[in-house]
């Protein structure tokens, strides 16, 4: 996999959504689509290029991260879930909140309005975005959620705020979108 450094939704992320404090890694699927394996390398080659980042979440001072390949679960879910407009804050209900650890609670919505000292954007801003990264067709994606336990990427957001990881695979346009949220105040 390589990361698609040029593609336009880095730029416009850049430019008009510099305050959102979500990770977003675009890769190139270069080999034959292998459902959940394909994933995973997406997944380790997004914590791999964020290395090489100025800023990763809300932090500029941290170290290389580390990834433990074994440690790796993950659990698909359904692409209405994960665009569900709706500030519940949770994929989970809440009784099962706490009491299943291994993949993110936190939903999508919830990562991109509700860090630690919120942001400006509004839901057209979001439904923007998610157009810029899956231009095609929102029905075509197939998504992972990702556990916390693999890889110290997730550190600063166990300690206060929450963490999250889906990957994306995008079967018109043959890419990944690895979002990551891992914060602290």
């Amino acid at each position: 996999m390589k990361e698609l450094v040029d593609d336009i939704a880095y730029q416009k992320l850049e430019e008009k959504y510099s305050e959102l404090l979500l990770d977003y890694v675009l890769l190139a699927a270069d080999e034959e689509y292998k459902g959940e394996e394909s994933h995973k390398e997406a997944v380790i080659e997004a914590i791999i290029c964020m290395r090489s980042r100025t800023r990763v979440g809300n932090r500029y001072d941290f170290d290389a991260f580390t990834v433990e390949e074994q440690k790796m679960k993950c659990k698909r879910i359904d692409v209405d879930a994960f665009f569900y407009e709706g500030n519940n804050g949770w994929v989970l209900p809440p009784e099962e909140v706490g009491i299943k650890p291994f993949f993110s609670k936190m939903n999508y919505w919830y990562a991109f309005f509700e860090p630690p000292y919120g942001v400006p954007y509004t839901v057209e801003d979001f439904r923007r975005m998610n157009h810029m990264l899956f231009p095609v067709s929102q029905t075509d994606l197939e998504i992972y959620s990702w556990n916390d336990d693999f890889s110290d990427y997730f550190d600063d957001g166990k300690d206060w705020w929450g963490t999250a990881m889906w990957s994306v695979y995008d079967k018109n346009m043959g890419r990944f979108v690895v979002i990551g949220a891992s914060l602290t105040d």
